[in-house]
């Protein structure tokens, strides 16, 4: 998601060969010994000897201007404190919901059992009256059940989501539910609470994959791509690590939506 300013920088220091803690008059005196050695004129020979030369002017001129210098050590020192990868976890407490369908269904389960016991159909001297009525109880508790567990689907209580150099994965209670090249996302998208982000990917990528709350909330497909929401309110990562990350790591690619945050409505 870098911008080609947010790259890494050069190693100016290297260049003239001092200490990043060197004085002007240091690096004054060392871009003159490293100017003559590498000026073409001192190396006619030698066809790299122009670019070396300007390799060692273009770091001169910013580690001799105070105001550059600094901006260039801010980058080098934020680029040092940029990790390979940032690990999100998420120990959510667990809930009632995913549980919820399996008390209803057990409770339509046994008032069944309950309206067979009413009706007397024990007690049939027929095989094949006690066999339909057991049957189509067992029937309608286990369509009951279907419905019930729709509407109250189970949530992940123990959430990993692994952002690297190439490739986000997220792992809910031991299992993988779903690992993405960067190469195959579109675009990263930060919403305005500063706690959801969306990854517009290629359809491909995102074929079987489904919600898997409470962090991937929403899988949405539309023209050949895959919309997927996350929601790390409930993380234990900082804002600014995360979109820090995002912002500096070059492998994330950043589309023209996501330069300011969207809606977090919808």
């Amino acid at each position: 998601m870098a911008r080609s300013d947010d790259a890494s920088p050069p190693d100016y220091y290297a260049r003239l060969g001092v200490r990043p803690s060197a004085s002007r008059e240091e690096i004054r005196a060392a871009y003159r010994e490293k100017a003559q050695a590498t000026h073409p004129d001192q190396n006619p020979d030698d066809p790299a000897a122009a670019e070396r030369f300007q390799k060692v002017k273009e770091a001169y001129q910013v580690l001799r201007d105070p105001e550059r210098r600094a901006q260039y050590d801010d980058v080098r020192a934020a680029r040092k404190r940029l990790p390979d990868g940032l690990t999100i976890n998420q120990q959510a407490p667990a809930g009632c919901s995913g549980y919820l369908w399996r008390v209803l269904a057990g409770m339509v389960a046994v008032g069944l059992f309950l309206v067979l016991e009413a009706l007397d159909v024990w007690a049939a001297s027929s095989v094949w009256t006690i066999g339909l009525a057991v049957g189509g109880a067992s029937l309608v508790a286990g369509g009951i059940a279907v419905l019930l567990a729709r509407q109250f689907p189970d949530e992940a209580t123990d959430v990993m989501v692994r952002l690297t150099q190439s490739e986000v994965l997220m792992r809910a209670d031991g299992h993988t539910t779903f690992r993405i090249d960067w190469a195959d996302v579109r675009t990263v998208r930060p919403r305005d609470d500063g706690r959801t982000i969306e990854l517009v990917v290629d359809r491909t990528a995102a074929r079987h994959l489904r919600p898997a709350p409470p962090v991937l909330t929403r899988v949405e497909r539309e023209n050949g791509r895959a919309i997927l929401r996350l929601d790390l309110s409930d993380t234990d990562v900082p804002r600014d690590v995360l979109f820090s990350f995002l912002r500096e790591t070059s492998a994330i690619p950043a589309g023209p939506d996501s330069a300011a945050p969207r809606s977090a409505s919808g």
